[in-house]
């Protein structure tokens, strides 16, 4: 199997031992750079856009995990930046669809093993998707991961800034900082916000980074 040396993985979960356990067995057999952390927020920022990207193994095994808590935990933009796979997930979860939409590469279920964890490193550090051919099925027949009709619909109503300034709130801008970032004063900014959440019906800022997800 190629090896990776030098290229990085982060192994993103609560049971540290575990994935430290792990991170040296995957170093050992793929010569990567395994890191451990608790969670997408413990993974620094790469400012160089021409970086290698990175692979994120998240741990989805815990009974609270949502997507919603994977995109508001995302303040560095992972999911767009780098790879990330869903690990110890569930097959009955049923999520895999809006998942893909957010960013995410590919699944690692609990019945999957030591040889199916290696086979999955190397095809998705190869920019590959990492799914079932169940899942690829189902995608096909549902036409792909195509936005709706009604999601256009939505975003056709956004002007110009306003999609901007929903880019930068779902990547967890503050306002100032979008202010700043497009030359607006903060009330200006607080009324752009107001406009976009009334026009894709959403109430708060979380609510809005998924919609961005599943729409843009």
């Amino acid at each position: 199997m190629t090896t990776f040396s030098g290229r990085q993985i982060y192994l993103i979960g609560a049971n540290i031992l575990i994935n430290e356990l792990l991170a040296h067995f995957i170093t050992e057999k793929t010569g990567a750079v395994c890191t451990t952390g608790a969670n997408l927020h413990s993974i620094p920022v790469v400012e160089d856009s021409t970086a290698e990207k990175r692979l994120v193994l998240y741990d989805f095994s815990n009974s609270h995990d949502s997507l919603e808590e994977l995109i508001s935990s995302d303040k560095n933009n992972i999911l767009q930046r780098d790879y990330v796979v869903l690990t110890n997930v569930s097959n009955n979860l049923n999520m895999e669809c809006e998942a893909l939409q957010c960013g995410v590469r590919g699944f690692l279920y609990y019945q999957g093993g030591i040889e199916t964890l290696l086979k999955m490193i190397h095809s998705v550090l190869n920019s590959e998707l990492w799914i079932s051919r169940e899942l690829m099925t189902k995608l096909l027949l549902d036409g792909g991961l195509k936005k709706t009709t009604k999601a256009k619909g939505g975003l056709a109503s956004l002007t110009a800034q306003e999609i901007n300034i929903l880019n930068s709130l779902s990547m967890g801008f503050t306002n100032a900082v979008i202010a700043d970032t497009y030359c607006l004063s903060p009330h200006t900014v607080k009324t752009h916000i107001y406009h976009i959440f009334k026009k894709i019906k959403v109430t708060n800022r979380l609510q809005a980074a998924m919609w961005a997800a599943h729409h843009m």
